[in-house]
């Protein structure tokens, strides 16, 4: 049995206020190495974990996340299921943000090396992204994640949602970091890692020229849908009524944060400098009770 590689890097994740499941979205696993170590991050939406988006200044509606790991890539139903507190006892997020771009909808955190212990764990680096087929306006995408919440619960599967790029990857969408993609996804695949993906044949970087093969382009984490806002009665709900309401309807037009986004944050993040600020403030916690 061969299990796709992204299958295996992808996670949901449970926010939680104490036990009590508030929502649910997608996250996936990225590695860096760092002096002679790896280090693995758990990339996501901010507003996968706090419930709001970042520019709205909203307090969190949750207090820890669970996600899971895999312990065996043939059997791939054995999950870890792992539970992290997303702040620290005086009350700093866990999670970093972009410095380059902070009101990117998007959230690392650091994993301390015991959260995936005897598990196998699958992840993306920075060479997933590394450009090896041209892609433009209609390219072939993929969406890996949970849309609300369904997948291959018996064996800790994720859902392959599949649409094309909607707007030109070398541009900045409203010069902002997005590209846009033209799919029909739904909540719970927020956080979603988006690939270009080629099955056969694909066009190389430089346009000129096709190579066989298959090939799986990290371009990005998805974050949202567009919605347009449209006038309704309510009439065309309750007879005899004239009152009016405001409905949405979605364009099935996602944004997806740039891949450079990403690895730019992960980049630009010191694990050294967070582990003794962040995660050491839970050994002085314990230490002083």
């Amino acid at each position: 049995m061969i299990i796709d590689h992204i299958s295996l890097s992808t996670t949901p994740i449970f926010l939680r206020q104490g036990e009590q499941v508030v929502s649910q979205g997608t996250g996936f696993y990225f590695v860096k190495k760092n002096d002679e170590n790896q280090v693995l991050f758990l990339v996501t939406n901010y507003h996968v974990l706090t419930g709001s988006a970042p520019n709205e200044r909203k307090p969190p509606i949750g207090d820890n996340i669970l996600f899971q790991f895999h312990e065996s890539e043939i059997e791939t139903g054995r999950v870890r299921n792992t539970v992290l507190p997303l702040f620290t006892p005086s009350g700093r997020p866990l999670w970093i943000s972009s410095m380059t771009y902070p009101e990117a909808d998007l959230a690392i955190i650091p994993l301390p090396a015991e959260c995936s212990k005897d598990c196998k764990v699958f992840c993306l680096s920075e060479e997933w992204a590394n450009p090896r087929m041209k892609i433009r306006p209609a390219t072939d995408i993929s969406l890996v994640g949970y849309p609300y919440g369904y997948y291959d619960t018996a064996n800790a599967l994720p859902v392959w949602k599949s649409g094309t790029l909607a707007s030109e990857p070398s541009v900045n969408f409203e010069e902002k970091p997005l590209v846009l993609v033209d799919v029909s996804a739904f909540p719970g695949m927020s956080g979603s890692p988006v690939f270009a993906v080629a099955n056969g044949m694909y066009e190389n970087v430089d346009g000129n020229s096709v190579s066989p093969g298959v090939v799986r382009q990290f371009i990005g984490i998805y974050a949202s849908m567009q919605m347009v806002g449209k006038n309704k009665f309510l009439e065309e709900i309750v007879h005899n009524t004239k009152l009016g309401i405001k409905d949405y309807e979605s364009l099935e037009i996602g944004h997806v944060w740039k891949s450079d986004l990403v690895i730019d944050a992960i980049n630009n993040i010191d694990v050294h400098q967070y582990a003794d600020e962040i995660l050491g403030e839970f050994g002085r916690t314990r230490r002083s009770t």
